[in-house]
């Protein structure tokens, strides 16, 4: 099907970046749709890798007719309970909003599908359920539920709001049978008397395309302003002024086409927004009570663009960011939402037209200094972090890897994938996980971490080497879990911290202390050369050692494995068992590709392993029957050949089908 051409160029960028070349044109479109909706919203959950665009991503088997699905508390996203847990603590409030998106790969809208997608959101959102449902769909299921418990509830500001995407590539024109569906959609869901405002988007070609250039700041806004004055000339500095304009001109600036807060405005800014703290609290009661006193109490926003033209009372600013202002910015939106009149406050604008980022860095820090800033939102301008991001893709090796500190810093470059960048959040939870040894704490939110373990990570004294090693373990685990659909892998994909540290104790379980720097650079070095020669087996291993550690835990100790991962004592389980396991020949699994003779008459055959395949011989399997054994699932024991130096043989050949 031939796209928009502007889309179709940025779905196959998008393709390309998350490894998605090979997946069926319809599904990948679905990904591409469930990005850029959700990505509107908020960018941060994406930065880094892509575990959060599988999570929302549902479509499948009995996905109620639904292919993403996004759970937003206090306006972040949420992965599972935990994180549910981390925002009520830190905010003791809780604002819900639940998003679903159909996504069709046709060119126009079909009122049955439509309908089809209608039904499942409001079975998912019911209090009892009809339609049977996928893993996927379950998961977020238990997050809605969890919202909707007693002990959440309590803290609720409002009802869950709810929000619908349908998405084509058709273009949208009157709809009147959608309409009236969208009429009893809307009537049902009321009656539930649990949900409180409804939003029903439906998406043509143009408005995907509309979203896809805000999210990448791809977009041109005009202002109306009081007055504007230029300000002195500063080299690498095109132009710039000081503005006075009305809040009305930054709602209109700051709102996408959907009514959302354009969160990609603020992807420099450094930090995000921060609720309602006793500062915005202020700002909104200026708003609606002394309006007129709004640019004198506050120090308004400063924005850094591409360029911007002045024209008598109008300012166009192109591809403009907010790098200070993020709570102003926000505070306003809200008013405007909660009714107030935002049209005689006057607020002042800094605006600075410049292409040096070096510039934008400089104007980001002295423009936030004066503020009060968690400690967590600067902790990646720090020079430890700075260094980290150049040491990641010195390392080389065979594949580039690299640490992005700041959101959308590799956008620009279509030659690294997403499947390359690591955040700030998953390199502390891998940190945590593999070299402190507590994978029962890496699930928690990255804010909590840095405060649980500020004396113990990205220390100035460190090696760097350590951070690049759980870079590169948590690639080739991600890669691994979205390659691989066996049983095995899809039971244990949301322990994957827990993989993580049995990984890391299988390859060598003396690990020397982290502030060694020449003996942990040792260690790291023989991690990386065992991770990067046969990921896919030691993988493999460390989730037959998880599940061998649930079955003890369920079937000798009696305990519960729901909640397993938060639990310390599963985690000393674990790397007992581990240590046990490495006393003896651990077992391996694989189909026989095919059976041969030598020339003695003698049987022989080839195991399917990654990257090579394994070779086996009668005179050390003398036990079984070679006649039966092609295509099936066999177990072995990896042992060097005595015979060929350099070569692996596998012993102890075991049928397993």
């Amino acid at each position: 099907m031939q796209f928009e051409p502007v889309i179709n160029a940025r779905f196959k960028r998008f393709r390309e970046q998350y490894g998605l070349v090979d997946m069926s044109d319809g599904t990948a479109f679905e990904r591409f749709v469930n990005f850029n909706v959700l990505y509107a919203h908020s960018p941060e959950p994406f930065l880094g890798n892509s575990d959060f665009l599988d999570l929302c991503s549902v479509g499948g088997s009995n996905d109620l007719a639904i292919d993403g699905i996004g759970i937003k508390l206090n306006g972040v996203f949420v992965r599972d309970k935990e994180d549910v847990d981390a925002l009520v603590a830190r905010n003791k409030k809780a604002s819900v909003e639940f998003i679903f998106i159909q996504s069709k790969y046709k060119d126009k809208f079909n009122m049955g599908e439509y309908n089809n997608f209608a039904t499942g959101v409001r079975d998912f959102l019911a209090e009892t359920h009809l339609q049977p449902m996928n893993d996927s769909i379950m998961h977020m299921l238990d997050i809605k539920d969890y919202i909707l418990s007693e002990d959440i509830m309590i803290i609720w500001e409002q009802n869950p709001s709810i929000r619908l995407y349908y998405v084509t590539m058709g273009i949208k024109q009157d709809l009147p049978h959608i309409d009236g569906l969208n009429d009893r959609f809307i009537d049902d869901i009321r009656s539930m008397n649990v949900y409180e405002e409804m939003h029903i988007h439906l998406i043509d070609s143009k408005g995907l395309k509309d979203i896809c250039d805000n999210n990448v700041n791809h977009y041109t806004e005009i202002i109306e302003v009081i007055d504007s004055m230029p300000l002195t000339p500063v080299e690498s500095v095109d132009n710039s002024c000081m503005a006075l304009c009305n809040a009305a001109e930054i709602d209109k600036l700051i709102r996408t086409p959907d009514g959302i807060i354009r969160k990609s405005l603020f992807n420099d800014n450094v930090r995000d927004f921060q609720g309602e703290t006793s500062i915005n609290e202020e700002i909104e009661h200026t708003i609606s009570a002394e309006p007129q006193k709004f640019v004198l109490l506050n120090n308004g926003i400063t924005i850094v663009c591409d360029e911007y033209k002045t024209n008598n009372r109008k300012i166009t600013l192109v591809n403009p960011q907010i790098v200070n202002g993020c709570q102003t910015s926000h505070m306003i939106y809200f008013s405007k939402e909660k009714g107030f009149d935002i049209s005689k406050v006057p607020v002042s604008v800094k605006i600075i037209a410049t292409k040096d980022d070096h510039i934008t860095g400089q104007v980001v820090r002295g423009t936030n200094k004066q503020n009060i800033v968690y400690d967590e939102a600067f902790e990646t301008i720090r020079d430890f972090h700075k260094e980290l991001e150049e040491f990641f893709p010195s390392m080389g090796g065979p594949v580039l890897l690299y640490y992005e500190r700041r959101s959308k810093q590799y956008h620009a470059t279509p030659t690294i994938k997403q499947t390359q960048k690591l955040s700030f959040r998953t390199l502390i939870q891998g940190f945590v996980a593999m070299f402190l040894n507590e994978p029962e704490a890496a699930y928690r939110h990255e804010s909590r971490l840095l405060r649980d373990y500020r004396n113990k990570v990205f220390l100035e004294k460190h090696s760097k080497l350590p951070y690049f090693t759980t870079g590169l373990a948590v690639y080739f685990l991600e890669k691994f879990l979205r390659e691989n659909n066996s049983q095995l892998a899809r039971e244990n994909k949301n322990l994957k911290y827990h993989v993580l540290t049995v990984v890391r104790e299988l390859i060598d379980p003396n690990m020397p202390s982290i502030h060694k720097e020449k003996e942990i650079d040792i260690y790291c070095n023989k991690l990386i050369a065992e991770i990067t020669g046969d990921s896919v087996s030691i993988i493999k291993r460390a989730l037959g050692i998880l599940n061998h550690c649930k079955d003890i835990w369920a079937n000798e100790m009696g305990r519960s494995i729901h909640g397993i991962k938060d639990v310390s004592e599963f985690t000393q389980l674990l790397i007992q068992q581990t240590s046990n396991k490495k006393q003896k020949p651990l077992r391996d699994t694989g189909i026989v590709r095919k059976i041969l003779s030598d020339r003695y008459g003698l049987q022989y055959g080839f195991i399917q392993r990654s990257p090579d395949d394994v070779f086996f011989h009668s005179k050390a399997n003398s036990h079984l029957d070679f006649s039966t054994l092609a295509g099936r699932l066999v177990s072995y024991v990896i042992q060097d050949n005595p015979y060929k130096s350099g070569q692996q043989v596998a012993t102890d050949v075991r049928i397993e089908d």
